[in-house]
């Protein structure tokens, strides 16, 4: 026959050894119950025998478990020790770790500003000197094109006195020929009539005396007729080389033209660089209860976010380094 225990499940060895003498319960229940003591004597001697030893080895085996109850739940509490510590630990590494990215974000912005300003700094830089060359250029042409006006203007004021002074040349040379002229009529004139008055004084009549006349007539007018073609082809040569003079004029001119400078205008001014853009930084959330996972207790251990711990490590690359300011592009087109 079984004994049952308070939840109606058979009792094992270490709640036998518990309970108190059951050998002699159990002998003396079942003789009270018999009325054959005298019967079964042998009987109960024997499984007397049988449940002491049952008895002792129920002992044995309840102290064992005892033992090993006792070294599990050492083993469990150390557990619990070494999870705890353990638990403590990652919330201080976890909250180290995010300072850390903290600072890294921070070192980053200030290497992105750092970046940015050296960046700017050499788009002034080039800006500047770009404009002292735009400008010293500048300066360059607009002397040149005044000094080739001004030596337009005065190849042309030479053009024209050239031509005025050649045209007056050949105008006084019409002049010459013209008082030359004149004289050599008043000389025929005054042959004329000094060869008339010669004829005359002779006193001779009659035909040789008019053919006499007609002859000196007729030379005074062969030299007349001399002199006024002569006249007459001064006036034609001086004309034409008056034209000739302004022809000259005119493409000594054209000449001066070509050679003249044309206004340079204004030159472009250089492209002013743009401010270097920067990039966004967004620092790590802040850290809350969930992050470093429930607490542990005797017989479970959770290990906190590993997420968390992971996700302050991002960084962001900056901008600062990788685009070109539109002077430093524009300066290397130029």
């Amino acid at each position: 026959m079984m004994m049952m225990n308070e939840f109606g499940t058979p009792m094992n060895e270490a709640e036998l050894s518990m309970q108190p003498k059951p050998g002699r319960a159990f002998v003396q229940e079942q003789l009270a119950t018999s009325g054959m003591e005298m019967q079964i004597a042998g009987w109960i001697i024997g499984a007397a025998v049988s449940v002491g030893a049952s008895i002792v080895g129920g002992s044995k085996s309840a102290s064992a478990a005892r033992e090993q109850a006792r070294l599990s739940n050492e083993a469990s509490q150390r557990q619990l020790g070494y999870d705890l510590e353990r638990w403590d630990m990652d919330k201080h590494k976890i909250r180290a770790d995010r300072d850390h990215a903290v600072e890294v974000v921070r070192l980053q912005a200030r290497n992105e500003g750092r970046v940015a300003q050296y960046k700017d700094a050499v788009n002034l830089q080039r800006y500047n000197y770009d404009m002292m060359i735009r400008n010293r250029e500048q300066r360059s042409l607009n002397q040149q094109y005044l000094r080739s006006d001004s030596i337009y203007n005065t190849q042309l004021n030479l053009n024209t006195l050239s031509a005025k002074t050649g045209a007056e040349n050949e105008i006084r040379k019409l002049q010459e020929i013209d008082a030359e002229a004149r004289f050599t009529k008043q000389d025929a004139q005054i042959e004329a009539i000094l060869t008339e008055g010669k004829l005359r004084a002779r006193g001779q009549n009659g035909r040789s005396i008019t053919k006499a006349g007609q002859a000196s007539l007729a030379d005074y007018g062969r030299q007349i007729a001399m002199l006024n073609e002569s006249m007459s082809g001064a006036g034609r040569n001086t004309k034409a080389v008056l034209k000739e003079i302004a022809q000259d004029k005119t493409s000594a001119d054209l000449a001066a033209w070509a050679q003249k400078m044309l206004d340079p205008g204004v030159l472009p001014e250089p492209i002013v660089p743009y401010a270097t853009p920067m990039a966004e930084y967004i620092y790590p959330r802040s850290m809350g209860e969930y992050d470093f996972g429930p607490k542990p207790v005797l017989g479970g251990y959770t290990s906190p976010s590993a997420a968390a711990s992971q996700a302050w490590g991002a960084a962001i690359s900056g901008i600062a380094g990788t685009v070109g300011g539109v002077a430093a592009g524009h300066a290397s087109n130029s």
